[in-house]
């Protein structure tokens, strides 16, 4: 199963470790991370809920998460002036601030859905999956409005549907992603420094 966010092709960059370097390296897999997260999201969500956006949206939220946990962002390279990935490639964001400058851009030039769909795709996982770090230093609420309409923006072609429903449920998707943090952070599967 391939876990780039709906089959968005993976960053360009030379430097960065591919997804063949985490099976070989930890034996993670695209399928093994894809299940992780999305029976993480399951017991977190609930079946009830799950049940309703499993086939839709749950789907694309652990492919969100297992795209972000096989794929390495370099912070610097990413913040650095010369990067500029094509219009065709997942746009890697550093942090809430540049989705944010990213965002002003969009809405006064040409716009990327696919740009678009990663800046979406971004804020669920800073906003949402690492809502306790960035609550303090950033407006959830913001954001989470901010997130709705990448996706909004991202809602063309095949793609429309899956993108209005990710836009329709963001703010609850934000709110599932952080108790989907917390409920790890508590859990066995944690992997905790040794004191």
């Amino acid at each position: 199963m391939n876990t780039h966010i709906a089959g968005i092709p993976k960053a360009g960059g030379t430097d960065m470790p591919s997804t063949q370097d985490f099976e070989d390296l930890y034996g993670v897999t695209e399928e093994r991370a894809f299940s992780f997260w999305a029976s993480h999201l399951h017991e977190t969500i609930g079946s009830d809920e799950w049940s309703r956006i499993r086939d839709s949206t749950g789907v694309y939220l652990a492919s969100v998460l297992g795209h972000f946990c096989l794929q390495s962002i370099d912070r610097a390279d990413v913040l650095s002036p010369d990067y500029s990935p094509s219009e065709l490639e997942f746009r890697q964001f550093a942090d809430l601030t540049q989705i944010a400058e990213m965002m002003m851009q969009q809405l006064t030039s040409a716009k990327n859905p696919l740009w678009m769909e990663s800046a979406g795709a971004h804020i669920l996982l800073y906003a949402g999956f690492f809502q306790n770090q960035n609550k303090d230093r950033h407006n959830i609420e913001f954001y989470s409005a901010m997130g709705r309409e990448c996706y909004l923006m991202a809602a063309v072609g095949k793609r429309e549907r899956t993108m209005k429903l990710m836009a329709a449920g963001f703010r609850q998707y934000l709110f599932h992603l952080a108790n989907l943090h917390r409920n790890l952070q508590e859990s066995r599967y944690l992997i905790r420094p040794v004191n």
